[in-house]
């Protein structure tokens, strides 16, 4: 429906996010955007979601406007969600009118609109990382039954590892993709290394939890 045209005077970066939820690419305007999608990504209640697939057109003050939401989301709970993410400089005069729009849009449409959360930077900067182990090809059934079975009791991530008796460098890729898949639990707002504390389920900071803030939820 719509793709980015960087204009000179712009610093922002279109770029995009292979989603594990659906095995498909999901365009993103700016470095911050992709930030969203990965935690949608992250999130198992999220079953679907795309980016720049509509356009809503109105007329103001004489003038058509239109705004290109960033995401369509699709719930576990068949929900529709209308995500537009606020400007890097914080949110304009320009956005919050965009954002009543599409709120009165979202009314009628039967969906309801999402404001993105961003968890601390520890807790962002620990999900980059596994991120980076989502695709399946990461996964291997056996390696992962031998580390939630070294992790059944909380161990640090060096102990644990070195329980499994199975090399180091093949198996690190697997536990990330498992603390990826949420099978296995961290503290997320401390940094992760050898003595990290790995468990089988553990606290999420609210905004790894649940994304994205929505008006019946903050109802």
């Amino acid at each position: 429906m719509w793709r980015p045209v960087r204009h000179p005077s712009q610093r922002s970066i279109a770029t995009w996010w292979w989603a594990a939820t659906t095995g498909k690419h999901v365009g993103c305007r700016s470095m911050n955007v992709l930030t969203v999608a990965m935690l949608l990504d992250f999130n198992p209640a999220v079953t679907e979601f795309a980016s720049w697939s509509a356009k809503i057109k109105w007329r103001a003050r004489g003038r058509e406007r239109s705004v290109v939401p960033d995401f369509f989301v699709r719930t576990d709970q068949e929900t529709t969600l209308v995500v537009a993410c606020p400007p890097v400089s914080g949110p304009s005069l320009r956005w919050q009118r965009q954002q009543q729009v599409l709120r009165k849009v979202c009314e009628e449409a039967g969906w309801e609109l999402g404001m993105p959360r961003i968890p601390g930077p520890m807790a962002l900067a620990n999900l980059r990382w596994v991120s980076r182990y989502r695709h399946p090809r990461c996964g291997d059934r056996e390696v992962e039954q031998a580390l939630k079975a070294a992790f059944d009791t909380p161990r640090t991530l060096a102990e644990g590892v070195r329980a499994t008796g199975l090399p180091r460098l093949s198996t690190l890729p697997r536990l990330y993709h498992l603390l990826w898949r949420q099978e296995l639990g961290m503290e997320w707002n401390k940094a992760m290394g050898p003595d990290s504390v790995i468990k089988l389920s553990g606290p999420m900071p609210p905004a790894m939890r649940r994304p994205l803030e929505t008006d019946r939820a903050a109802a």
